[in-house]
C-alpha cells in the first residue's frame, strides 16, 4: 500500500513533464489549421538552416513567386552564415529560433533543452538585433517538456508548430510534390514544414525545391502565402450567429 502514493506521484510528474506540453502543442497545431482555413492561407516554413547553397536556392524560388516564408534557424547553422540570416531579413522573410543544436527535449536531461534553447535565442539576438520576444520559437522535433515550455514562456517568445510535414528529410515515408499540394488544398491551407539544411545527399536540392514549386503553384488557386507571424497577427473573423 505504501507504493501507491509513490506510483501516483510518478504518474503525476510524468503527466506534468511530458503529457501537458504535448497536449498544449497539439492544440497549437489545431489552432494554426483553423487560422489557415479562415484566411485560406499557406505559411511556408523551413527548419534547421541556413545553409550556403540550399537556402539561396529556396529564396530564389520564393523571390520568383513573390512569396514570403519563415525560417527557423539552428544556432550551429547560423555560425559562419550570419550574412545569410541578414539577407533573409532584407528579403522580407521571417527569422525564428529552432534552438542551438536541435536537442530533443524528451530524450535529454531537463537542463539540456533549457541550455540549447537559451543559446539559440541569444545567438539570434546577437545576429538579428531582435529581442527574444520579437521572435518565434519552434521546438526541435516538435517536442517540449514542462521546464522548457515554462522557460520559453518566461522569455515571452511565441511557440509555433506546423500542420503539414513536407517529408523532405524522412526515409520511412515520402510525399510526392503533387501529394503535398493536394494535402494543403484539401485542408484549405496550412503551415508547411520543409528544411534548408545541408543533407549530404545527391538530390537534396530537388527534394525541397520540387515540393516547394508544387506548393507555390497553389497561389493561382486563390491561396494566400503569408509569414507565420502575419498569420497569427491577422484579426479573427467575427463568430457567426444563428437565430
Amino acid at each position: 500500500m505504501h507504493l501507491l502514493p509513490i506510483l501516483y506521484a510518478v504518474l503525476g510528474a510524468a503527466v506534468a513533464y511530458w503529457i501537458l506540453p504535448w497536449l498544449w502543442l497539439r492544440d497549437r497545431k489545431r489552432q494554426l489549421l483553423v487560422r489557415c482555413r479562415e484566411q485560406r492561407a499557406i505559411a511556408v516554413t523551413f527548419d534547421d538552416g541556413p545553409s550556403r547553397e540550399l537556402t539561396s536556392a529556396i529564396t530564389a524560388e520564393l523571390a520568383a513567386a513573390e512569396v514570403p516564408a519563415s525560417f527557423f534557424l539552428l544556432g550551429v547553422s547560423v555560425q559562419d552564415h550570419e550574412d545569410i540570416v541578414r539577407d533573409l531579413l532584407d528579403q522580407g522573410h521571417q527569422v525564428g529560433c529552432h534552438g542551438e543544436g536541435h536537442v530533443h527535449h524528451w530524450k535529454s536531461p531537463p537542463w539540456a533543452g533549457l541550455v540549447d534553447t537559451y543559446r539559440g535565442l541569444r545567438r539570434l539576438e546577437r545576429v538579428t538585433g531582435l529581442p527574444a520576444a520579437a521572435m518565434q520559437f519552434r521546438p526541435p522535433f516538435g517536442k517540449l517538456n514542462l521546464l522548457s515550455l515554462l522557460f520559453v514562456w518566461w522569455h515571452r517568445t511565441p511557440i509555433v508548430m506546423w500542420t503539414h510535414d513536407g517529408h523532405d528529410t524522412r526515409t520511412d515515408r515520402d510525399l510526392t510534390p503533387a501529394e503535398l499540394a493536394d494535402g494543403l488544398r484539401a485542408t484549405g491551407g496550412g503551415v508547411l514544414l520543409l528544411h534548408d539544411f545541408h543533407r549530404h545527399i545527391e538530390d537534396e536540392r530537388a527534394q525541397v525545391v520540387n515540393k516547394l514549386q508544387a506548393v507555390l503553384a497553389l497561389r493561382h488557386e486563390g491561396f494566400r502565402f503569408v509569414r507565420l507571424r502575419d498569420l497569427l497577427a491577422a484579426p479573427r473573423p467575427p463568430a457567426s450567429r444563428t437565430l
